[in-house]
């Protein structure tokens, strides 16, 4: 197991393909490997090598393999399908229903082998020449897939199945049919002709929008930089300035800072100068000025796309299946959790301002003040120096030590392995093998890989991100192990230390990770985060109370130097600091979450240049304390709203849950074994083959969920209980 997320969440962020056979992702104008090129398909095959190579998939060595593996995966798959549309509901009795469900998890678990590899190449990779093929293959099969969306001899097939011969299927088989089938319908089966076909140009239109959206915010061309003084970037550790100020130098007074997230939050965090906070937040949150053109498009297509399946809006589309089942639910409780922490946000602002000896502000914190008062608050009010934090978490001694967390309370073990010839994508990457502990039968036996590619270069993923490469599925001993990859962008070196904020960033991609590797599933369809979007956070969220646990910490944190563990003292003031500044924290969630719903509930005849920034400026008005700055759209560096579309308030709602099972589970002993196998048993082994709500309601009683004629929100009692425990 190990490391993980998706923007602190993108979990994917980035779960680029989350059903394969009904992706609903993009246009059939590239489906050019379907049929006509089987031929081809053929004669290239006897040129296939099945040794494993780049992120251990057999044949992919050269980046003129992606073409050739979706080309293989695309004739598989239309094997299976012709078998399945043969035996249709004349021909039905000659198959069982499983075997129609087993089919078509092969088709999704064939193509996704590819897909979700090119989604993790194209941003990770350093090679450009690896980066377009991945990309070429992942735009191309979706469009094949979007093809199989609208095959109506395969709906038929299920159909059939789920109907007639559903008695007959498992219960984890019977809940693969019934999202499989909710995810045709979804693609617009039922369509006519010229309304399907408007359906798959949206479709296209989304996928290649949401796409360039993320590029910008990775290409330094498109977020920019500025120049700024040496003399103005006093607090700032040279460290990150001499490894990204590129362009710039001592002899000429100035360093070139490029306006990606990670360089922008360092400049936030630690300049002393307000001037210089200022400048940097103003530029950084003007852009990428590309993007507003690509959002109002991709706010376009997705409510066009909504309105001709049925929907109000796209927010409504999104939240019909999940959890909440109605985007209402979600508003309802992100407003009321934004006002019961509004005082006390209040009173974090004043005392961001007082602890910090107010530093020449006229009282008010701006945005870009924020996180620097914060740093000087919580170390002025709890004596903690972030340099002395940081020096007892080595990035080493982090990676072992939830090595051996995972241990104690899941009783699996980490074994970093060597890489195969081909395996890896850059020098810095290492593999983590994940096998059963010593807990009964079984001990030893491989359970998944993780990878870690956690140090930043350019053109990477800049966020943290955890990437699916293969699920697990089936059964027995030919069983198929889970893999996938943690990216983070922390300090480069075997000698980089963690911030304790990275700390618990690491921890929150490892629930991501534990979800995906210690998922049971019998199919891939439903595999570990292939869950309902609005409960994938929740393993996430859990694993950041660990962060703050004396007991856990005692296994993290280790002095750089001395090798001593960090002083109870230390840890107490650090546990101090957690509670200084939730309120403003939890408003700022809120405000991105309303945010996220109300931009997919506008109409586009409505939308105008600054529609959505309106939208984002007056629901931070509403519902945060903070001051909406002049002139700035931090919209468009947002990326989860790509990444989750409608659902970003799966965030919030993972706080709640994540409180109450902590407060269920862990908190008096989370070292506890029993606490674990909790969570394993009840949560994590189901992955999505067993609906939210029962899972949530067998975990945590009855009282667990708030529901209304509309949908279902979580419980915040627990999740606010938290919040106000230190005031």
């Amino acid at each position: 197991a190990t490391l993980v997320s998706a923007p602190r969440g993108m979990a994917g962020p980035l779960r680029a393909v989350a059903r394969c056979v009904a992706g609903n992702l993009v246009s059939r104008q590239v489906n050019v490997w379907s049929r006509a090129n089987l031929g081809t398909a053929a004669a290239a095959s006897h040129l296939d090598d099945d040794r494993k190579g780049l992120f251990a998939l057999p044949g992919l060595h050269e980046p003129s393999d992606f073409a050739r593996l979706a080309r293989r995966a695309v004739a598989r798959s239309d094997d299976l399908m012709r078998r399945l549309v043969s035996s249709g509901p004349s021909g039905f009795p000659h198959r069982s229903a499983t075997a129609v469900i087993d089919d078509l998890d092969e088709i999704s678990d064939t193509l996704c082998a590819v897909v979700d590899v090119a989604e993790l190449c194209r941003n990770v990779h350093p090679d450009l020449r690896w980066v377009r093929a991945a990309e070429n293959a992942y735009v191309e099969l979706q469009g094949y897939v979007q093809g199989l969306n609208s095959n109506r001899g395969l709906y038929l097939a299920l159909v059939n199945a789920q109907e007639r011969h559903g008695a007959e299927l498992s219960p984890e088989a019977a809940r693969v049919a019934l999202t499989l089938r909710q995810d045709f319908e979804r693609g617009g089966i039922h369509l006519g002709g010229d309304e399907h076909a408007r359906l798959e140009k949206t479709a296209g239109d989304v996928i290649k929008l949401g796409m360039a959206f993320q590029q910008n915010l990775s290409d330094p061309k498109a977020f920019g930089h500025m120049d700024v003084s040496w003399l103005r970037l006093g607090g700032v550790p040279a460290g990150l300035l001499s490894s990204t100020a590129e362009g710039g130098s001592r002899d000429t007074g100035f360093a070139r800072v490029p306006l990606d997230q990670r360089t922008v939050s360092a400049v936030l965090r630690y300049a002393d100068e307000p001037d210089t906070r200022r400048s940097v937040y103003l530029a950084a949150h003007s852009g990428p000025e590309a993007n507003r053109a690509v959002l109002d498009g991709l706010l376009r297509a997705r409510h066009e796309s909504a309105k001709i399946l049925g929907f109000e809006s796209h927010a409504h589309f999104a939240t019909s299946p999940l959890l909440a089942e109605h985007p209402d639910a979600p508003r309802a409780l992100l407003e009321r959790m934004a006002s019961e922490c509004r005082d006390r946000a209040g009173e974090e602002i004043e005392a961001m301002l007082r602890l910090a000896g107010r530093d020449g502000m006229d009282g008010t914190v701006r945005g870009w003040d924020r996180s620097y008062l914060i740093g000087k608050a919580r170390a002025k009010a709890c004596e903690l120096d972030a340099a002395a934090v940081a020096s007892y978490f080595p990035l080493e001694r982090v990676i072992s030590g939830v090595g051996a967390l995972v241990d104690r309370v899941f009783g699996v073990k980490l074994t970093e392995v060597a890489m195969e010839p081909g395996e890896n994508w850059h020098a810095k990457v290492r593999k983590l093998r994940v096998t059963s502990g010593d807990r009964g039968a079984g001990e030893g036996q491989e359970i998944g890989t993780i990878y870690l590619d956690l140090e930043p270069r350019p053109r990477k993923f800049p966020h943290a991100a955890h990437f699916v490469i293969r699920c697990s599925r089936g059964v027995g001993p030919d069983k198929q192990r889970p893999a996938v990859a943690l990216v983070c962008n922390f300090g480069a070196g075997s000698a980089a230390t963690l911030s304790h904020s990275e700390v618990e960033t690491f921890l929150h991609e490892f629930g991501h990770a534990m979800h995906s590797v210690l998922s049971d599933t019998q199919y891939q369809h439903l595999s570990g985060t292939r869950c309902a979007m609005d409960m994938v956070e929740v393993p996430s969220h859990l694993f950041e109370y660990f962060a703050w646990d004396p007991a856990v910490l005692g296994l993290l944190a280790r002095h750089r130097v001395t090798g001593d563990p960090m002083p109870r003292e230390m840890i107490a003031r650090l546990r101090a600091s957690k509670e200084l500044f939730g309120a403003t924290d939890l408003q700022q969630q809120c405000v991105f979450a309303l945010t996220d719903l109300e931009v997919h509930a506008l109409d586009p005849a409505t939308l105008t240049e600054g529609s959505v920034s309106d939208v984002a400026a007056r629901v931070q008005a509403a519902h945060s304390l903070m001051p909406v700055e002049p002139g700035t759209s931090w919209e468009l560096r947002f990326g989860h709203l790509v990444g989750y579309a409608s659902t970003y308030y799966s965030y919030p709602y993972a706080k709640c849950v994540a409180a109450d099972l902590w407060g269920k589970f862990f908190r008096e002993d989370p070292l506890a074994p029993g606490a674990g196998e909790a969570l394993r048993e009840g949560m994590l082994r189901h992955g999505g083959a067993r609906e939210p709500g029962a899972i949530l309601r067998d975990m945590l009683g009855d009282g667990a969920l708030m529901t209304d004629p509309v949908g279902a929100a979580p419980d915040p009692t627990s999740m606010l209980a938290d919040l106000n425990r230190g005031r």
